[in-house]
C-alpha cells in the first residue's frame, strides 16, 4: 500500500467530515426541497475550494518530475 501525504490525510478527513454533516442534514426534519437546497450550495461551495487544490497539486507535481528530468539530462552531458 503506497504512502500517503499528509495533505492526502487532510483530504481524506475533510470528505469524511463533509458526507457525516450531510447524512445528519439528510436525517434531519428540514423539508426535503430545503435539504436538496443546502446540499446543492454545500456541494458547489466545497467543488470551487477543492478542485483548485488538486489542479495545484497535480500541476506542482508534473513542474518537479520535470524539473528532476532536467537535472539528470544535465549531469549527464
Amino acid at each position: 500500500m503506497p504512502k500517503l501525504r499528509r495533505s492526502t490525510w487532510i483530504v481524506l478527513a475533510l470528505v469524511t467530515l463533509i458526507v457525516i454533516a450531510h447524512v445528519f442534514l439528510w436525517r434531519s426534519d428540514m423539508p426535503t426541497g430545503q435539504k436538496l437546497t443546502w446540499t446543492l450550495l454545500n456541494t458547489l461551495a466545497w467543488t470551487i475550494i477543492l478542485a483548485p487544490v488538486f489542479l495545484v497539486e497535480r500541476w506542482l507535481t508534473s513542474v518537479r518530475a520535470r524539473n528532476r528530468d532536467d537535472r539528470s539530462d544535465d549531469s549527464q552531458a
